[in-house]
């Protein structure tokens, strides 16, 4: 009869810029008691997922923050890290060729966060108790699927941790592949495999927690760059996921997402406008990754908040 009540799922998804919205809406949470031992995630957020998975819900916020204030070095474009790197050099000149560009963001940058803790985190995660899938796509056998993080070993974490943080306009997909498949693999929220949430049997309530607009944002403009479109196609099909998921019968979603009304309120101001304004997963700027992380935290005691009544 007394026993532990059951903890709730966590499910995280989030391309780029957007996990630092997740960063602050699952410290948001953690805050508040809530603790989650099954855990999910695409795109950068299944960093998220998996450092909350064994407890560091509000480390992760903290290093976001610390992206913020640092000008967030993450998201440093290719052209201009190539530019740094070539220095004083004369007669350089960098142009990147549009159709050989597998991406627009550093590479580097993403494996200086992500190595150095994915090394140890299967272990870690099997000492806790607790278990993390990452969805990414196979682009050999053309499939999606979740790729158990503490089932894995150390080098092939990091694979699939930075082939899931890989997406459109963002991070170009790794060249290698993982032990377990044939294939490279890619990632970011449009490798979500179809059907139900992940590790359904699992438990009956989740926690959802998008980086995007849920359901999807009308925008008032569009650029016509093709990385933009393709990743505004693959946010959009995200959102319809979830909202699938908010309408399946016999279990629970709470999902922490923007929406249109939420950022109003956060904004207080007249003519805020979230389809224009909410940043692409690509962009770069501290003063925009702080303003995402602390609307994470806004919409989480939103939720929380109308939970309670």
């Amino acid at each position: 009869m007394g026993g532990e009540p059951e903890r709730p799922g966590l499910i995280v998804l989030a391309d780029g810029a957007h996990a630092a919205f997740a960063a602050g809406a699952v410290a948001a949470l953690a805050r508040s008691g809530a603790r989650w031992r099954v855990t999910a995630g695409a795109g950068l957020g299944a960093h998220v997922a998996a450092l909350a998975a064994i407890g560091e819900a509000e480390e992760i916020e903290r290093r976001w923050r610390r992206q913020a204030e640092l000008g967030c070095p993450l998201l440093r474009p290719r052209i201009r890290a190539w530019r740094q790197r070539l220095g004083a050099a004369e007669g350089a000149l960098v142009l990147p060729d549009a159709l050989a560009l597998g991406g627009w963001l550093d590479p580097v940058e993403l494996d200086e966060v992500l190595a150095p803790e994915a090394a140890g985190l299967p272990e870690r995660l099997r000492g806790a108790g607790a278990r993390t899938a990452v969805a990414v796509h196979d682009l050999d056998r053309g499939e999606s699927s979740w790729v158990a993080i503490e089932s894995a070993g150390a080098p092939d974490a990091l694979d699939v941790l930075t082939a899931a943080a890989c997406f459109p306009g963002g991070w170009p997909p790794p060249v290698g592949h993982s032990g377990s498949s044939r294939g490279p693999l890619w990632g970011g929220v449009a490798a979500v495999p179809g059907g139900d949430v992940p590790a359904a049997a699992e438990t009956a309530r989740w926690d959802v927690i998008c980086g995007f607009p849920v359901p999807a944002a009308r925008r008032s403009a569009s650029g016509p760059s093709l990385f933009e479109l393709v990743q505004r196609r693959d946010l959009d099909g995200a959102a319809e996921r979830v909202q699938g998921w908010r309408r399946e019968p016999g279990g629970a979603v709470r999902v922490v997402a923007p929406t249109v009304e939420a950022w109003t309120r956060f904004a207080d101001r007249d003519g805020a406008d979230l389809g224009l304004e909410y940043p692409l997963p690509w962009e770069q700027s501290g003063e925009l990754t702080g303003i995402v992380l602390s609307f994470g935290r806004f919409v989480a005691a939103e939720v929380l908040a109308s939970s309670a009544v």
